[in-house]
């Protein structure tokens, strides 16, 4: 069997290392342990006989030896990159993640060679946060990936990178789809946002397509183009209600407040998009008239209008009002507006939309034809809808559930506990994750009492499972870690990743989700945070229990575990 690079190159400093602690090597070979011997039964796959070997290995020397179990991390990261099986391709990538290690550069580059686009995209998402010279290497090579969205998420990184190479190469990718379909440029360009981009971007506005052209303006406006106003302005006038609207809507973002005069002309526009497009940008130029006139059109159930008011305190009675209108529409986004504004008359009809039950819930974000202009639809049976959606309804919509219950962080803590109790008690577990996240930054001691008493929930083990860990965490009570430990010990033998499907780069909610990020479903994320919590401890029991689940665990939880013992070491 070939020897890898890294096993050849330690194997120099293992025999530099005899040369020079020949005491250490006569107790090595007393022992009849070698550590290449480690290494060689790993590289040939033989994990449980390699366990053993360094088991026998630190009992010999010890204690721990970090150098070789950096190693054993290492191999077995690099073997799941390399892997056929697309899922030891994302968990490797998961794994050098955790482990927070610049040689994880090499099992990138195999991510990004792979032949599955989900692993391309994690490998891409990756590469933006490390700040290494290869990185722009390998994100030019993303460029030619044979999946589209693929190598928009190679333009977004280099887009903000501001590599020097990111004008001509999404430049280039541009011309070379269809017409119609560059209207997902503009944002590039704007974000890049140096000379030679925005003179793309200007020409972009001059398209012959008019999605283009909108998209171009609202980037623009997006990221702060002042220089482009002259263009917008003389935009705003074009018969094309869309353009109108999209012009409007940038004028306000960029508070050009000389174009007043053409926003009072835009609000009495026979288009509703157009009226409140130009309304929003008013109020944000200070005209509180304005404003009462998009509650009218509110409550008149423009659910455009409704979503808008989210951004405008002092409407909380009029959102009051509208969440307990009969039409399911009105409902969901009067309680997403009034959630944002933070009144606490919002969770009886909030309750509604978090909890998943037999009506199954989706949502899917709808656009003004101007595209400035977003409101949500409800879609019961979500799972009946998936087949024939071009979207993906499910992950989308449990993304919508999480940035609601985010928001409910702004409630006074009372209240956003009445709403930890309520998924507690409804047994929500695709929302507990991010719900113990959340109760573990509030750290009150209502907070703390709350999880005591879930930790003890009958016929829910994965809540109480959660509960024991966040207590864990905040008590440092030892009962707690002794669950804890149990947990891993119940479960190790099970697989521990699996990951939520992709969202593409234009569905992320917000700008902290504007990456791809690998994220474990429910039961995969608990036994990740209760390695990584453990780990955190650095201490010879939080080795062994890697190290035992390395040997005697599941087979594809081997990458993260790795990536785990790496971030022990540091």
């Amino acid at each position: 069997m070939a020897i890898s690079k890294r096993l050849l190159a330690l194997f120099l400093t293992c025999a530099s290392m005899c040369h020079a602690s020949e005491p250490l090597a006569l107790k090595e070979e007393k022992e009849g342990v070698n550590k290449l011997h480690i290494l060689f039964l790993l590289q040939s796959r033989e994990f449980g006989k390699a366990i053993d070997l360094y088991k026998e290995y630190k009992s010999a020397l010890g204690r721990h030896d970090f150098e070789i179990l950096q190693q054993i991390g290492l191999l077995i990261l690099e073997q799941g990159a390399r892997s056929q099986d697309p899922e030891q391709q994302l968990s490797s990538i998961f794994g050098s993640g955790i482990a927070g290690i610049a040689a994880s550069i090499d099992i990138l580059e195999a991510g990004v060679k792979s032949l599955h686009p989900q692993t391309q995209m994690a490998a891409i998402q990756a590469l933006g946060s490390i700040q290494d010279d290869r990185c722009e290497e390998l994100l030019t090579r993303a460029m030619a990936s044979d999946f589209f969205f693929t190598r928009m998420e190679a333009a977004y990184q280099m887009a903000m990178r501001k590599s020097r190479s990111a004008v001509g190469q999404i430049e280039s990718l541009m011309y070379r789809i269809p017409p119609q379909m560059r209207f997902f440029f503009p944002q590039f360009f704007a974000l890049i946002g140096t000379s030679d981009a925005i003179s793309v971007l200007r020409h972009l506005m001059d398209d012959s397509f008019h999605l283009t052209r909108i998209e171009a303006i609202l980037s623009a406006a997006r990221f702060g183009r002042d220089d482009l106003l002259p263009m917008i302005r003389s935009r705003a006038t074009h018969l094309n209600m869309a353009e109108q609207e999209a012009c409007a809507a940038a004028i306000g973002s960029l508070k050009d407040s000389k174009s007043l005069p053409i926003l009072k002309t835009l609000s009495k526009s026979p288009s509703d998009n157009v009226k409140l497009a130009a309304l929003r940008s008013l109020v944000l130029l200070g005209d509180l008239k304005a404003k009462e006139e998009i509650i009218s059109l509110a409550k008149e159930k423009n659910l455009f209008a409704i979503q808008m008011l989210s951004e405008m305190p002092g409407s909380e009675d009029a959102l009051f009002f509208l969440t307990r209108d009969p039409d399911l529409q009105v409902r969901f986004n009067a309680v997403g507006a009034l959630l944002h504004l933070g009144d606490p008359r919002v969770i009886p009809a909030l309750q509604e939309f978090l909890l998943r039950d037999s009506r199954d819930f989706g949502f899917l974000p709808k656009f003004t034809v101007g595209n400035s202009l977003m409101c949500w639809q409800v879609i019961p049976s979500a799972l009946q809808h998936q087949a024939t959606e071009p979207s993906d309804i499910l992950t989308l919509s449990l993304n919508v559930r999480e940035e609601l219950l985010r928001n409910c962080l702004e409630l006074p803590p009372h209240h956003f506990l009445e709403i930890a109790a309520f998924l507690f008690d409804s047994k929500q577990g695709d929302l507990i994750p991010l719900l113990i996240s959340l109760m573990e930054n509030l750290q009150t001691p209502d907070a703390i009492a709350l999880l005591r008493t879930k930790a003890q929930t009958a016929g829910a083990p994965l809540i109480r499972a959660y509960c024991n860990l966040a207590l864990m965490r905040l008590t440092k009570e030892p009962q707690y870690e002794k669950a804890v430990i149990s947990w891993i010990h119940l479960t190790k033998d099970t697989e521990m990743i699996r990951f939520r499907p992709m969202l593409p780069w234009n569905l992320r909610l917000t700008e902290k989700n504007s990456h791809y990020e690998l994220t474990p479903e429910e039961h995969s994320r608990l036994l990740v945070e209760c390695y990584q919590t453990l780990v955190l401890c650095h201490d010879e029991k939080s080795i062994d229990i890697l190290l035992d689940g390395l040997q005697s665990g599941h087979s594809k939880n081997r990458a993260v575990l790795a990536g785990l013992l790496i971030q022990a070491l540091q």
